[in-house]
């Protein structure tokens, strides 16, 4: 076979069909999405229903939290980024879709995690509870899982989580 007459035939179909295993730009096929997201955290902040938060170490993120429920726990002990925590949580987006839950992950429904192992808002929030807190926490996309997502959490989708802080073991141990 004569592998000369193919090349000039090779370049054209490059051309036809390049173009369809380039993956879309996220930044336009999730455009609607992120304006909605963004749209809802603002009303979020501007309702007044919420705190927000900026962490000291990361003056360019925020998470909104409202509290449902104040712990019982006459500390006040809130959680080091290091600490091992448990926690009750319960995601979605801003349509209302639950994305994901502690529920589904055993039968105690009990998530063990240190803060600073999960996305940047969760970690502010956990660090800004006290044992036994039930939060409400909105988290814009860029503290959350940004323009990439992540599983069933499409890029730019704000996070809503419900979370309980239900403990810390080292702490409530007795020596």
């Amino acid at each position: 076979m004569n592998f000369k007459r193919l090349v000039p035939l090779a370049f054209p179909a490059l051309l036809i069909f390049a173009p369809s295993c380039l993956k879309d730009d996220p930044a336009e096929t999730y455009a609607d999405w992120r304006v909605q997201n963004e749209d809802y955290i603002t009303e979020a902040e501007s309702s007044g229903n919420f705190t927000k938060i900026t962490p000291v170490w990361d003056k360019t993120s925020f998470v909104l939290m409202k509290w449902l429920r104040h712990g019982e726990s006459p500390n006040k002990i809130k959680p080091l980024d290091n600490s091992t925590v448990e926690v009750v949580y319960l995601l979605t987006n801003i349509k209302g879709d639950t994305l994901d839950s502690s529920y589904r992950l055993n039968a105690d429904s009990i998530f063990r995690v240190q803060p600073s192992s999960t996305c940047t808002g969760f970690r502010v929030a956990l660090t800004n509870m006290n044992i036994g807190d039930s939060v409400e926490a909105i988290m814009p996309y860029f503290a959350g899982y940004g323009s990439t997502g992540y599983g069933s959490v499409l890029p730019y989708s704000s996070l809503i989580f419900q979370i309980k802080l239900v403990g810390i073991p080292a702490l409530e141990k007795k020596p």
